[in-house]
């Protein structure tokens, strides 16, 4: 079956709705502290070793994103870039993530399609989310979640659904995956523009593989912030608790001198409602910190990637950043306690992905130049 070529628009009749060398770090103070690390009185105590640098492609790409099939292989994906056209292509490793072989190919085309999230639903069953705007740039004429289906495993899509779509020329981005704890369950959150400095993360629902879709409510937000780029991790809390943890970018302090922050947010009804907001990361003033995602390990650990630039040259967000990592113990009476930073990819990397692989070890996906994944193994002390 071949690829999905999107133009700059689809067919009406598809448009279901309208309106990872190995260093190790310990965790200690290493550097001044942000505020919400200085209130943290006991961050979580363990060692990291990072894994040598693996290409997941040799051609260029953006917004690598990884995820891992019942059988044990995983999945990587990507946009590639050729002239005006755009392809998000999939690659595969079979070695826990140590090599990366072109598998299959989403979608095509010369609009603004980009953020691929990659998800199997059942065995051998994927799907895959991603944004498809008719018009580049940051205002597009008409805005899309499109979601494609494969039942081999990754290799050939056929169009499923558009989770969401609006008329322009505010904008929908970064689509997430997970699922649910009801049977058959498949939520997708992603960020939707109300105004240009007001977005919110919204949460759209499938329970028939992804043909139809829920209608998206907000799930977390506040007034005149740009909440966006969503990741969320399953743990268990300090009363035994089974709790979902949701970090974003946001722009808490963007009135004081101050860029994107990362925040977090806390579930206990399976991501119907979400509380506990609270920063992850706040860089120095006049700079930045955002696109992160999480991933939690067997013990209920959690560790969280994002992109900043505080150590780099002011003025180049978002081209110029590194991309970090930080753990946390589980949540204690709703509360994240955090370490402080390592860095995983050196400047320029950005637009970080996380996915646990084995019970503490996870790989760190990113762009540096080409689509790289670096292995994050966590010891906890």
């Amino acid at each position: 079956m071949s690829p999905i070529n999107w133009a700059s628009s689809v067919p009406k009749k598809l448009l279901s709705k309208s309106s990872a060398a190995f260093s190790h770090f310990h965790s200690g103070h290493t550097r001044p502290l942000h505020p919400r690390q200085e209130t943290c009185p006991n961050p979580s105590p363990g060692a990291a070793v990072l894994g040598s640098q693996i290409s997941i492609s040799d051609q260029g790409g953006a917004y690598a994103r990884a995820t891992r099939l019942s059988d044990g292989s995983i999945l990587g994906g990507f946009t590639h870039f050729e002239g005006d056209t755009r392809i998000l292509q999939v690659t595969k490793s079979t070695d826990g993530g140590q090599t990366f072989t072109p598998f299959g190919e989403v979608a095509r085309g010369t609009g603004n399609i980009d953020n691929l999230f990659l998800l199997e639903i059942e065995p051998s069953v994927v799907l895959a989310a991603f944004r498809n705007h008719v018009g580049l740039g940051a205002n597009p004429e008409y805005a899309r979640i499109t979601v494609c289906k494969s039942t081999d495993g990754g290799k050939t899509w056929v169009f499923s659904a558009q989770a969401f779509e609006m008329p322009g020329p505010l904008g929908l981005w970064e689509p997430f995956m997970r699922l649910g704890n009801n049977p058959g369950e498949i939520q997708l959150t992603y960020s939707q523009e109300f105004a240009p400095q007001e977005q919110r993360t919204m949460l759209t629902i499938s329970t028939d593989q992804g043909a139809t879709w829920s209608e998206p409510k907000s799930v977390s937000w506040q007034a005149g912030l740009r909440d966006g780029m969503n990741g969320i991790a399953k743990t268990v809390d300090d009363n035994s608790r089974e709790a979902l943890v949701m970090v974003f970018e946001t722009t808490k302090y963007n009135n004081k001198g101050k860029g994107f922050n990362v925040e977090s947010a806390i579930s206990y009804d399976d991501g119907r409602n979400w509380e506990n907001r609270q920063d992850v990361y706040v860089p120095p003033d006049g700079r930045n910190a955002g696109a992160p995602q999480i991933t939690s390990f067997a013990d209920g650990s959690l560790a969280v990637v994002f992109m900043t630039d505080e150590d780099t040259v002011a003025g180049a967000w978002p081209e110029q950043a590194d991309v970090k990592v930080i753990f946390a113990a589980p949540p204690t009476g709703g509360t994240l306690c955090w370490g402080p930073p390592q860095v995983v990819g050196k400047s320029p990397s950005s637009w970080p992905g996380l996915l646990t692989i084995v019970d503490n070890k996870a790989i760190v996906t990113y762009n540096s130049g080409q689509p790289i994944a670096k292995a994050v193994t966590w010891s906890p002390a």
